[in-house]
């Protein structure tokens, strides 16, 4: 079993759509909304920004986040490679005053985004199911699509260095939040992929320095003792 296969990960989300997010709003006591507030923020909005693109988009759960940052007629596209996440997404689509929303149901690593075509690009809690190879390809996608000046932002849940506070977090991760998928959906398996994922991930260093690759200026962000990492930062040149 190949956890990274395209064809696994658009299974397991789909059968995930439906409690997906209630599910992830419990379990993480609120924290992961929290952290998705903090990732939409690290953009900065005062500039002038049009358009953007939120890849692994999901439901949509950063779209009220967006729309209370952005100015009005802003144009928003989400990429996402589940059918049923985007069904969940699509009776968003005409919720927020200053946004216009488009869904592209594709692979990020292999989407049909034009070059240099974007203002920003954001995305909150999907990059662990990237494998390493992968998220060298993700970094060379951000470089492309972005204009100069373009920004991103990424967020990921990561594995803490504190040895106290990684036994409590892991054991989370990987013991309660299947209990909690189990009440919610019956299926506990499903839920076990994401304290996988994340103990495989580990944080967002390593994207961090595919990125710099590619010559894009980078910051490292770290939340709540680095249960989650991310990366901010914008394309300096062409």
């Amino acid at each position: 079993m190949d956890i990274y296969d395209e064809k696994f990960v658009e299974n397991l989300f789909n059968r995930m759509s439906n409690t997906y997010g209630t599910t992830n709003y419990i379990s993480s006591f609120g924290f992961t909304e929290r952290w998705r507030k903090q990732c939409v923020r690290e953009i900065d909005w005062s500039s002038d920004i049009e358009k953007g693109y939120d890849l692994m988009s999901g439901m949509g759960e950063s779209w009220n986040l967006i729309n209370k940052e952005c100015k009005k007629n802003h144009q928003l596209v989400g990429v996402d490679i589940s059918p049923k996440m985007n069904g969940q997404a699509k009776g968003k689509l005409t919720s927020y005053k200053n946004l216009k929303i488009h869904i592209r149901e594709e692979n990020v690593l292999k989407n049909s985004i034009d070059d240099n075509s974007t203002d920003y690009v954001i995305s909150t809690f999907g990059l662990k199911t990237f494998s390493d190879a992968q998220l060298k390809v993700l970094a060379k996608q951000i470089h492309r699509i972005l204009k100069v000046n373009g920004q991103f932002s990424f967020v990921e849940i990561s594995k803490p260095k504190n040895k106290f506070l990684i036994l409590s977090y892991m054991f989370y991760l990987k013991l309660i939040i299947p209990i909690v998928g189990k009440l919610f959906m019956g299926n506990s398996s499903d839920y076990k992929m994401l304290g996988i994922y994340c103990e495989a991930f580990k944080d967002c260093h390593r994207f961090k320095s595919y990125l710099e690759e590619e010559g894009l200026q980078v910051e490292m962000c770290q939340y709540f003792f680095g249960c989650a990492t991310g990366v901010k930062g914008k394309k300096i040149s062409a």
